[in-house]
């Protein structure tokens, strides 16, 4: 495991850990697909940092959703049930500004099929074109992992992310982390689905794929404040937050 430096903590036990990541070449997902354009939202999802960081396994190829589709299906409630009561990886959000880049993309699905005539024809032969918007090298993003038995997190200094699995450099450090009760302003995107309940107002929703994002909203509850310093701030989380917990027993 990597060394940090302590901080001081009585958040009940539980530790945080700021991640700084910063890419090192173009990172693409395709959070939204609006006709043929593929477009990478600002947020790098918790679903890919469990992954990256090696905190969870994953087979090469997914089970189908179904016999009759070829459509794989992530097992992320399964790869994570050893883990979720342990450990939290929240969504990565920029620091400062990002920049963006488009190609055109060419891919062709995996029922293709090329039929002699052209009325016949379900897919081009030159596959599905379009464009692809991705983020360049050099943009920043800060995530933060909480243990929750006060354990000390593995903290790799490299990790990959994205359907190009694009290598990225990660800064650690741990931060000073508190309990407290009653009303706060959460400012840091989580998972709709990771969190017990939804926010009382101030919201800031984001639509993506394969989980949709709030990157803000108001509770009244035992949460959780993570004193990054000057001048990146505090971060407030509820204390029950678990990843995709919506969708655990």
């Amino acid at each position: 495991m990597s060394q940090v430096s302590s901080s001081p903590n009585n958040g009940a036990g539980t530790r945080a850990f700021e991640g700084v990541l910063e890419l090192m070449s173009e990172l693409f997902f395709a959070s939204l697909e609006p006709g043929n354009n593929y477009v990478t939202r600002p947020i790098i999802l918790n679903t890919a940092l469990y992954y990256a960081l090696g905190y969870a396994q994953g087979n090469y190829v997914n089970k189908p959703v179904n016999k009759r589709s070829k459509k794989q299906q992530p097992a992320y409630i399964e790869e994570t049930n050893g883990i979720v009561d342990t450990i939290y990886v929240s969504p990565a959000r920029p620091i400062g500004d990002i920049h963006y880049t488009s190609e055109n993309s060419n891919a062709r699905s995996d029922e293709y099929i090329q039929y002699n005539r052209l009325k016949e024809q379900k897919n081009s032969p030159t596959g599905k074109i379009g464009t692809r918007k991705q983020i360049q090298p050099g943009a920043r993003f800060r995530f933060f992992v909480l243990t929750f038995d006060g354990s000390e997190p593995d903290m790799p200094p490299y990790i990959r992310v994205g359907k190009k699995r694009s290598k990225a450099l990660v800064t650690w450090r741990e931060v000073p982390v508190s309990m407290t009760d009653g009303e706060f302003l959460m400012n840091h995107p989580v998972l709709v689905d990771d969190l017990a309940e939804m926010p009382l107002g101030d919201l800031s929703f984001q639509r993506m794929q394969p989980f949709d994002v709030i990157e803000r909203g108001r509770f009244i509850e035992p949460h959780l404040v993570l004193d990054c310093g000057a001048p990146a701030g505090r971060f407030a989380l509820p204390a029950s937050i678990r990843f995709l917990r919506r969708y655990r027993a």
